[in-house]
C-alpha cells in the first residue's frame, strides 16, 4: 500500500460548498471508493486480519473501517430513495501516487513546507476538518483559484531536466524523505511526471479551478 497524493480539480462553486459544508467535500471526494463493489470485501478482509495488529493501531483502524462501512450504507441508501440521477462532470484528477514526497523535495529542498508557491504544490494548502473522521494523513487541503495560478506560474519556471540532480539520497534521509532510500536510481520517470503534473495545474489555472488535495 503505502502513503499517495492526488489532486483533484473543483470549481469555485464546489470550493465555496465544501468550506460551509466540510462533510460534503469528504462526501465528494470518497463517492468512487464507495461505489467500488470491491470496498465491501476488501473492509471484511481488513477487519479479518486486525487481531494480528497492535492494540494501539488496531483501535485506530477498527475505527477508520468502522466508519467506512457507515459511509458505504449511506450513500448506498442515498441512492436507492433518488430518483433522477444528476448529469456527472468528468472528474479531473492526478494521481503522483507514492512519488509525491520525492517530487516536494526535488521542488523545495524540505520535507515540509518550502518558500513561495512551489511549496504549496504537492503538499500545501488550507485543511477542511475532517468531521466524521474518515481519513488519514490529515486529511482534505485546498487551494483556491489564485494559489493554483501562483502554483502554476512557479512550476513554469522550474526546468525539469534539473530535478534529477536535487536527488540527494543522504541528504533526503536525513530529512526524513518518503521513498528516501529509493535515490537516485530509478528515477528516470520524474522529469515526464513533473510536465504531467505542471500540465495538471495549468490546465486548472485556465480552467479558473480550485484545487483539492489529498495524501492516503
Amino acid at each position: 500500500m503505502g502513503m499517495e497524493a492526488t489532486l483533484e480539480q473543483i470549481t469555485p462553486q464546489q470550493l465555496a460548498e465544501f468550506i460551509e459544508h466540510p462533510k460534503k467535500a469528504y462526501d465528494y471526494w470518497l463517492a468512487e471508493a464507495l461505489d467500488n463493489p470491491n470496498l465491501g470485501p476488501f473492509l471484511e478482509q481488513l477487519s479479518a486480519t486486525m487481531k494480528t495488529l497492535p492494540p494501539g493501531f488496531r483501535e485506530q483502524v477498527e475505527a477508520v473501517t468502522g466508519r467506512m462501512y457507515s459511509k458505504m450504507q449511506e450513500r448506498r441508501g442515498l441512492q436507492l430513495v433518488k430518483k433522477e440521477t444528476e448529469p456527472q462532470l468528468e472528474r479531473k484528477r492526478f494521481s503522483l501516487e507514492k512519488d509525491w514526497h520525492v517530487l516536494h523535495y526535488a521542488l523545495n529542498g524540505t520535507a515540509d513546507g518550502g518558500e513561495g508557491p512551489l511549496a504549496e504544490a504537492v503538499i500545501g494548502g488550507e485543511h477542511i476538518p475532517d468531521e466524521e473522521g474518515v481519513s488519514d494523513f490529515g486529511g482534505l487541503r485546498y487551494l483556491t483559484p489564485p494559489r493554483v495560478v501562483a502554483v502554476a506560474k512557479a512550476l513554469a519556471e522550474v526546468d525539469p531536466n534539473q530535478l534529477l540532480s536535487r536527488l540527494d539520497r543522504r541528504d533526503a534521509a536525513a530529512k526524513r524523505i518518503y521513498l528516501s532510500h529509493t535515490l537516485p536510481d530509478g528515477w528516470d520517470h520524474l522529469p515526464e511526471l513533473f510536465l504531467n503534473f505542471r500540465a495538471f495545474y495549468e490546465d486548472a489555472g485556465c480552467c479558473g479551478n480550485a484545487m483539492l488535495l489529498s495524501i492516503s
